[in-house]
Formats: structure tokens, sequence, C-alpha cells
């Protein structure tokens, strides 16, 4: 009961440290958010003494701090399936939705200074999406995910997301292929080959975004522009008290 007790506040102070970093509240918007908090404590019943023990327990508590998972939606630019793989249930504007997950301390497995290659072979890495009523996914049992992120090799930047191997769709048909591909020209998306921790912005990558699905030895396929890339909550919370680390270290 005092475990649950202590995950319970500690989830709570994180939501609050979570939104003061990510919204970037001035001092008036502290106040205000202060005094909405002290309502909610006293709601809760939460005393002075017991957020002081919640607070110690938020720091003392493990929380997973490697696991980044990114949220992404595209839109579908082309779909080809002479073979009725597909049923006729995606056709170009539909919207793809879902997320990839990876570990931010993954060695990387390419001796070149200028690629890196970040490897994954377990559960729960990989690449998960949905369109049209059908799951598009790495299969976690036989995980094989990379991403890999390029650095001015010969001259441009670029960024890759590639799951060899993956689920059939539910209709039995085979995806081979999952991969999702930032280029760009100028070289100036990335700074280094050292596996990134948040997700790409989206605007620096001009020459070329495609998010890539394909199948039964091409006999399907889809491709689609990603929209939006973005951390998922506990992975933002993850930058956040990074980011308040780093703040105090400076400090």
């Amino acid at each position: 009961m005092c475990i649950l007790l202590a995950v319970s506040l500690r989830n709570f102070l994180l939501e609050i440290i979570l939104l003061f970093w990510y919204n970037d509240l001035k001092l008036t918007g502290f106040i205000i958010y202060q005094q909405k908090m002290n309502e909610e404590m006293n709601k809760r019943g939460i005393s002075d003494a017991i957020l002081a023990v919640a607070l110690l327990l938020a720091v003392a508590l493990p929380v997973q701090a490697t696991l980044i998972t990114i949220e992404i939606e595209a839109i579908v630019d082309a779909v080809e399936d002479s073979g009725n793989y597909l049923e006729g249930q995606i056709s170009p504007g539909y919207i793809i939705t879902g997320s990839y997950v990876y570990e931010s301390t993954t060695l990387d497995s390419n001796p070149s200074s200028s690629v890196g290659d970040y490897q994954h072979y377990t559960s729960p890495y990989g690449i998960f999406l949905s369109v049209g009523g059908f799951n598009f996914e790495t299969d976690l049992t036989n995980v094989n995910f990379v991403l890999e992120v390029v650095n001015d090799y010969p001259s441009g930047d670029n960024y890759l997301l590639r799951s060899y191997n993956n689920l059939a769709l539910s209709n039995g048909t085979l995806v081979e292929h999952i991969t999702w591909q930032l280029d760009d020209s100028t070289g100036s998306a990335l700074s280094s080959d050292v596996l990134p921790t948040s997700p790409p912005v989206l605007d620096n990558w001009q020459s070329m975004n495609d998010l890539s699905l394909y199948g039964e030895r091409a006999g399907w396929g889809i491709d689609a522009t990603v929209t939006s890339a973005v951390p998922e909550p506990s992975t933002i919370l993850l930058f956040a008290f990074g980011s308040m680390l780093l703040r105090k270290r400076r400090s």
C-alpha cells in the first residue's frame, strides 16, 4: 500500500515537473499554476510533509531513462497494389499513425566517423504503424530494426529507420520492409553521427521525407510523407529531467 501511494505521488509530481518544462512557464504563470496545484493537493489531501516525502521518493524510485518512443503521423502519397493485397482499404490522403521505439544507449556498430548504425534485435524495439484498418509493425519475437544516422557523408545528412522482420497483416499479407528516410543535401541537419535522443526536426530535412511500406516481394507498396514526429509523454519526461540536470550543472 505504501509503495503504491509513493508511486502515485511520484507520478503526480512528475506530471507537475513536466508541465513546467514543456510549457516554459514564466513567473506569473508559475504563481497561477502554484495556486491551482495547492488546490489540487488539498483536494487529494496531500500535506506538505507527505509532499516532501513524496519528492524524495520521486528522486529515489527508479525512472526509465533510456527507452525512447517517438510518435509519428504521416499522410499517404501513393499506393501500388495491383494484386489487391490491401483490399482497397488504403488510398492517397489517408493518415498513418504510430511510433518507433529505440534504446538511447545502443552502441554504434559502424566504424565510420560519419555513419552511425544503431541495431536493435530485441523487444520492445521497432516501428508500429496503423492505417486503413491494418497494422504494419515489427515482429517483436524476431526483431531486426536499425536506426542509421549519417553526418556529412559524402556531403549530406541522412536519418533512416528500417524494420526488416515484420508481422503479416491481418489478412495474411507479408510485410517485408518498413522504412523512413530523411535526407538533407545541405549537410546542416546533423552535427554528428551520435544517436539522437530527440525526434528529427522535419523542417530541417528538405531533400527527402519518405515513409515506405512494402511487401509480398514488392507486389504492394505505400509511400507517405511524415508530417509530425514528437516524443511520447514518458519520453518528454526523460528530456525534461535531462534538461533540468543540464541547467543545474551549468548554474
